[in-house]
């Protein structure tokens, strides 16, 4: 998949080219439903299909108070369009002076100018130009003007559920796997580079892989189980979410810890992926180090048993 900035070159304009445009943020079951029938149009009109992204969040930009963070950071949504068999994506750098732009302006300067689509594909509550003005009955309008098709997907529900962002980012704050699972038609997952910590993890004769902290809305405190991916390979472990309570002593900043099992290596700067099987355990306050080390030993025996079984 070729990824274009916003500011970055077309060669030159595709043909018969089909887009989907949106932020989607999480890649959930409504967002792979628009972009599947965007590959599905591209594929049988034998041109491109392209996802059109926005970037930084419009929300965080024009009211960042009232943002609360992403469910996946860039990099990760990325990788998730590719896997959607998506051509093309463009990245647009979403600014106030973006949001003051006019529909019509949007339309017939950027999206025709630059793309000339045969087709656009959007869900049914796609809005866009300043103060999201422009609604899908102006994307007809102008698609009947300028040579393209408009199609609207309809949103997906779960249990009378709308199966949307705000929702999702809901579930993934309550640690609810299960519904997550649902929404996504995948298990959560969270990526991030491999940092260096206190070394901590090593001291006690359990490594620990920490990853740098996204603007990413995270589960709950806690132990689990997971599948970690990383340089094409896989191993199963545990990960850590919290604060360090028995450490710190009231706990400090967030902590995002994976420990691999029978894993030797050196994961440092690396990108690796987190998939989340189950939660173990809470966090727990320990009085000593001893008794810490103690609860590590039982929650990797717990781990071993979990993948022993394969009930995942």
């Amino acid at each position: 998949m070729k990824v274009i900035l916003k500011s970055g070159p077309m060669r030159k304009v595709p043909r018969n080219a089909v887009i989907a445009i949106g932020v989607f943020d999480g890649v959930h079951r409504g967002h792979q439903q628009v972009i599947r029938r965007a590959v599905d149009e591209a594929r049988r009109l034998k041109g491109p299909s392209i996802v059109m992204t926005f970037h930084p969040h419009p929300v965080f930009v024009l009211h960042p108070r009232k943002f609360s963070a992403y469910v996946l950071p860039l990099s990760q949504r990325l990788k998730f369009f590719k896997s959607l068999g998506v051509d093309i994506c463009v990245v647009v750098n979403f600014t106030k002076a973006f949001s003051a732009v006019s529909p019509e302006h949007f339309l017939k300067g950027y999206l025709v100018k630059k793309f000339k689509p045969v087709k656009v594909v959007v869900g049914q509550d796609f809005h866009f130009g300043h103060g999201g003005a422009g609604a899908i009955s102006l994307l007809r309008e102008s698609g009947a003007r300028y040579g393209f098709d408009v199609e609207s997907v309809p949103l997906l529900k779960h249990k009378n559920t709308n199966i949307k962002t705000t929702n999702l980012k809901n579930l993934i704050s309550a640690g609810d796997l299960r519904a997550i699972k649902v929404f996504l038609g995948r298990n959560y997952s969270m990526g991030g580079r491999v940092i260096h910590g206190d070394g901590r993890g090593r001291k006690l004769g359990f490594p620990t892989a920490n990853l740098k902290k996204e603007n990413v809305t995270i589960l709950p405190p806690g132990i689990y189980f997971i599948r970690a991916h990383f340089s094409g390979r896989k191993r199963n472990g545990l990960f850590y979410i919290g604060r360090r309570p028995s450490i710190k002593r009231g706990g400090g900043q967030v902590h995002l810890e994976a420990y691999l099992l029978d894993f030797q290596g050196n994961l440092y700067h690396r990108e690796i992926e987190v998939e989340f099987l189950k939660k173990y355990r809470n966090e727990t306050m320990f009085s000593d180090e001893k008794s810490l080390v103690s609860q590590i030993k039982k929650d990797i025996h717990a781990a071993r048993l979990f993948f022993k079984r394969k009930i995942f």
